[in-house]
Order: C-alpha cells, then sequence, then structure tokens
C-alpha cells in the first residue's frame, strides 16, 4: 500500500481541453496500457451495455461506481469509455495531481479533478455534483478510497459516493441520476512464476530474509514467510518488537489482535468513540482522516506526536491487510503475483512494474436509480445513502465472482497446478 501525502491540501479542478483528451485516449490505448507498468494488450467489455445506452439516450446522469484493485483501473476505464463513446471525468485523490506540475496540468486538462479522500472534501463533493448535474459527461469514482490489492474480495465502499450521487439527484428536476456498477477484474495471460520468484529473490534480499532449506519447492510457504518476516519488520521499526512472538496463536489471530489493539489506542489519543461494530477498516479509516484533518489545518503545526499518530494509523491499515487468507484460501496464480506485489508495494512504498501480461475484464451492471432509492426511503438522505452504497458494493463484488467463475486465462489456475 503506498504512503499518503500529508501536504496541505490544494484542489485542483477539472479544466478539460477536448485536444488532450482525444490525444490522451488515443496514447492510453496504443501506448500506457501495453507499457511495463500495466501490460494489458486485451480488454473486455461485458454486461448491460444496452441498459446503458438508453439510459444514455433518455439524457440519465451516469455516475460510475468501480472496484479499485490495480494501479491500472484509470487507464482501463478510460479505454472502456472510449470503446463506449463516453466521455468521463475522474475524482481523484489529491497526492496523484502533487507528484509535478505536469502531472498537476495533465490531470486537469484531461478533465479531473482532485479530492481529499480523508476528510469532507466540500469542493471536491461540489464539482462532482456539478458534473452529474450538467450532464456532459459522466462520473468515475473508486468507492474503496484506495488501491488494496486484492481483486477477488472489494473492500468496503466509502459512504461519500452516494452522499454525491443522492445530492445531485435532490438538484435535480426531471433529468435522473444512475449510478453504473462496474467490477473490474485482472487476470494473467501467462503463468509469471519466474518473474515472482525474481521479485521475492531482490525482496528477500533487500529486507535480509533468509529463505529456509528446502523452501523454493512450496512457492505460498515461501511467499507467506516473506511477507511475515517484511511485517515483522515494519513492526520492530515502529517498536513493536514482542507482538509477533509465539504465543500458540495463528498468526492471523495475532494480527488481529495487535491491529485492534493499536487502534483502540488510537482512538482513545484523539478522543473518538471506539466503534467496534463497524468494523477495523472503517475505525481506521475515521482515525486516518481526524489525524489528516488536524495535520493539514492551516493553524497546524508538524510535531513529533501527529507525525507518530500517523504512523502507526498507517502500520493499522498495512497490517489489517494480511489479517485474511486471502492467498492461501485460493492459490491462484492471479492471487499469488498480486500478493508478492503487495508485499513489495508496502517495503518499498511505490507501485511496482507488472511481472506479465494480463486481460481486464470490465462488467458493467445494470443501472441503480437514485430517485427511486430516494422514493423508496421517504427521500431521507440518511437512510438512502448506506443502502445505495450496500446496493454498489454488493453488484460489484457479484460481477468479481461471476468473472471468476468463468475465467479461463492461466491467472486462474492453482499455482501448484502451474509447475
Amino acid at each position: 500500500m503506498l504512503e499518503f501525502s500529508d501536504a496541505a491540501y490544494r484542489f485542483f479542478p477539472a479544466e478539460p481541453s477536448h485536444f488532450l483528451i482525444r490525444t490522451g485516449r488515443a496514447l492510453n490505448r496504443y501506448v500506457v496500457l501495453p507499457g511495463k507498468n500495466h501490460r494489458i494488450p486485451e480488454i473486455r467489455v461485458e454486461g448491460e451495455t444496452e441498459a446503458l445506452r438508453e439510459a444514455r439516450a433518455r439524457g440519465d446522469r451516469l455516475l460510475y461506481v468501480i472496484n479499485h484493485p490495480s494501479h491500472s483501473d484509470p487507464q482501463v476505464i478510460t479505454e472502456v469509455h472510449r470503446r463506449l463513446g463516453q466521455a468521463s471525468s475522474f475524482m481523484a485523490a489529491y497526492d496523484v495531481f502533487l507528484r509535478s506540475r505536469f502531472t498537476a496540468w495533465t490531470m486537469q486538462k484531461l478533465g479531473h479533478f482532485s479530492v481529499d479522500r480523508d476528510s469532507g472534501d466540500r469542493r471536491a463533493m461540489a464539482a462532482a455534483i456539478e458534473i452529474l448535474g450538467r450532464g456532459e459527461s459522466a462520473l468515475n469514482i473508486f468507492p474503496e478510497g484506495n488501491v488494496y490489492l486484492t481483486n477477488d474480495r472489494v473492500t468496503p465502499f466509502l459512504d461519500g459516493t452516494a452522499f454525491i450521487a443522492v445530492k445531485a439527484q435532490q438538484g435535480l428536476d426531471e433529468a435522473r441520476v444512475q449510478i453504473v456498477p462496474v467490477s473490474l477484474k485482472y487476470t494473467h495471460l501467462t503463468a509469471p512464476r519466474e518473474a515472482v520468484t525474481r521479485r521475492m529473490i531482490r525482496l528477500a534480499a533487500d529486507s535480509g530474509h533468509t529463505f529456509p532449506p528446502g523452501s523454493t519447492g512450496d512457492p505460498l510457504a515461501s511467499m507467506l514467510g516473506l511477507g511475515l518476516h517484511i511485517l515483522r519488520t515494519f513492526l520492530q521499526t515502529h517498536g513493536y518488537e514482542t507482538e509477533m512472538a509465539d504465543s500458540g496463536k495463528s498468526v492471523h489471530e495475532i494480527l488481529g489482535s495487535f491491529a485492534g489493539g493499536l487502534v483502540t489506542g488510537l482512538e482513545e489519543e484523539l478522543g473518538l468513540v471506539s466503534a467496534t461494530e463497524v468494523g477495523l477498516v472503517d475505525r481506521i479509516r475515521k482515525v486516518r482522516s481526524t489525524i489528516h484533518q488536524v495535520r493539514t489545518a492551516p493553524e497546524a503545526k508538524e510535531t513529533q506526536q501527529t507525525d507518530a499518530l500517523a504512523r502507526r494509523a498507517i502500520l493499522a491499515l498495512r497490517v489489517h491487510g494480511y489479517l485474511t487468507p486471502y492467498l492461501t484460501e485460493k492459490p491462484t496464480i492471479d492471487r499469488y503475483e498480486e500478493t508478492a506485489e503487495r508485499i513489495a508495494e508496502d517495503f518499498y512504498s511505490q507501485a511496482m512494474p507488472r511481472t506479465g501480461p494480463r486481460r481486464a475484464i470490465a462488467r458493467i451492471h445494470a443501472p441503480i436509480a437514485v430517485r427511486s432509492a430516494l422514493e423508496a426511503v421517504g427521500g431521507k438522505t440518511r437512510d438512502a445513502v448506506p443502502s445505495l452504497t450496500r446496493a454498489m458494493e454488493n453488484a460489484v463484488q457479484a460481477g468479481v465472482d461471476e468473472i471468476n467463475r468463468r475465467n479461463d486465462a492461466p491467472g486462474a489456475r492453482f499455482v501448484e497446478e502451474a509447475g
């Protein structure tokens, strides 16, 4: 998981240039997607494309909500919309705009705008609602809020996307806002075992890990051992030397207890109510949002205390990523490569180049009518938002599951079968 920016927030509005959008889409199709950072020679678009055309013909305002399993997602969706003849804008994390002046300028000219994903960004929400209200282009949002590198498992969606949809609908008299869930799935067209092995060997050397004798014949054990070593080192670096001691519990139980205690401590220091019923990931998001607001406030000054709080919140988020047996419950080539990527990204704090060519599948679901959802709860925003959020999340997860059931690519094979 990439580090998050704590630079003072600045809103970057969309400043679309039709010429640059056309040029950018062509470059994306022929240069970016096949390049080493993505290696996607094949994209399949399936699902309710006819319902989508009908919605556009009626003049419906379209909000695309997409899972965020890879750093290639914006590029793939850009190509999907080119094929559909759909103009669209992305709400993108402001970290991306801060990479360079050229990056910020390019993003704005392509029609995208920034959002502070860790706070209630009113300017970003206003920009999103305005785009939907005008209806000149669709709006793309990744409701997970971050790339979690677990393509087969959708992370809980944030409620902000549904809130934007509801507010946009309430501002329209006749036109309808439709939410279009899209399930993205990446699968390998080869078995990149050698490339992943090279990545693991480099990671082991850079992190000081030694693979046990004979472990090379067990790729899953080697992967889990390397990941555990890097996580232990990370914990020790942050002053948690004894957290991974052998207590007779499983690794997942130890990590779960540690992450839960870490978040509870952060909540106490920040004066937050510990809402254990909402799940650990939502609690971490609330903690990070609070810390971020403190650090980026106009009158704020960087202190060792706030810096330490931010590091602990990131640590909790990283540990959370190791709490479920994502790889071992279904050790496909896709999950094997994805886990190696996540471990490497955690260690190097940068996106990693691809290890092999991939197919991207975008499954489009039937649009969800926001007006109907509002009417079903008597027009109450607070009731419509959570129900819409769950509907979006469930649709996207169901789509990923369906793609997996029919996946005939090498990436769907188990690692042991690949040799």
